[in-house]
Formats: structure tokens, sequence, C-alpha cells
């Protein structure tokens, strides 16, 4: 009976360690799969945390764009009614700032030549003019300053200079073509 009892213990031990070789050999066997899914997921992990940095960061970017963009609007019809003069009135409101450009500045002008384009190019409809003008030169220059001076944008796109040829002439003939715009 101390044989079967002792035999007993002895298959009892080696199912134990029977047990205990496969709960190691399950161990080993899953360790190595679950740690490589491990790994796999941290990598995932961290580019997908990378990825969201840099949504979060183009987002912000967009964000900016969009408030930039929401205030173009209005900053564009500023820009307008500061330095352009709306179609309706642009022939009425035009003449007279250049003839008291023309009176400030002590130049004498006999006519103007007037052209509007009848399509507009990003809502501005460009006036070209053609201004005579004769004087002193420090007339002459200060009627230049005066037009770059304006609040209405004026561009000079060319100048074309003569000096008067006649007997104690000190005075100064001068050709400009300005462009200038009108909005709708």
């Amino acid at each position: 009976m101390r044989f079967r009892r002792q035999r007993q213990q002895y298959l009892f031990a080696g199912l134990l360690g029977l047990i205990g070789v496969l709960n190691i050999l399950f161990y080993l066997i899953l360790y190595r799969p679950a740690k490589t899914e491990y790994l796999t997921l941290q990598e995932s992990i961290q580019k997908t945390r990378a990825e969201v940095q840099s949504r979060r960061q183009k987002i912000a970017r967009l964000e900016r764009l969009s408030g930039q963009l929401e205030t173009s609007a209005q900053d564009k019809n500023r820009l307008f009614t500061k330095h352009f003069i709306p179609k309706t009135v642009g022939w009425s409101e035009i003449l007279p700032k250049l003839e008291a450009m023309v009176e400030d500045s002590k130049v004498k002008n006999i006519r103007k030549d007037y052209n509007r384009d009848d399509v507009p190019q990003y809502g501005l409809y460009s006036v070209k003019i053609r201004l005579p003008v004769t004087g002193a030169y420090y007339n002459v220059v200060n009627f230049i300053r005066d037009l770059e001076n304006a609040s209405t944008f004026f561009i000079i796109n060319s100048i074309d200079v003569r000096g008067n040829a006649a007997p104690g002439g000190q005075d100064v003939s001068m050709n400009l073509n300005v462009e200038t715009f009108f909005y709708q």
C-alpha cells in the first residue's frame, strides 16, 4: 500500500510536472507572437499619434487661412471704396479731382483724353487718361507728387517731357499717361 501510495505520488508529481512543462511551452509559444503584436501595436500607436499631431497642425493652418479668407472680401471692399471710384459716379468724381490737382500745382492743362475698358478685370474697370500739362519744372514735379499721394489710386504709365524753346521760357511741357480704376 505504501508502494501504491508512493506510485500515486510519483504519478501525481509527474502529471504536475507535465502540466508545468506544457504551461511553460504554451507560454513560450504564445509569448513571441504576443510580444511581436505588442511591438507592432506600439509602432502603430506612435505613427497614429504623429499623424494626429500633423493633422492638428494642418487643421490649425487651414482655420487661420479660413479666417483670412473670410476677411478678404471685407478687405477687398475696403480697398475698392478707399482707393478707387465707383463706376456710376466715376467721371463726375475723377474730373474735379484732376482739375483740383492742376490748380493746386499751378500747371496749365488744356484738355484730357479718357478711355475706359468695357470689360472689368478683377471687378475693376481700367480708365486710361492722357493728360498734357505745361508749367514751371517745380510745379510739374508738384503735380506728379500730387498724383502719387492722391487718395485715389493713379498709375503713371509714361511721361513725355519737353522743354520750352521759346525765349525766356522756363516752362516744361509734359504728356502724362495715367491709369486709374472704377469699380462696380
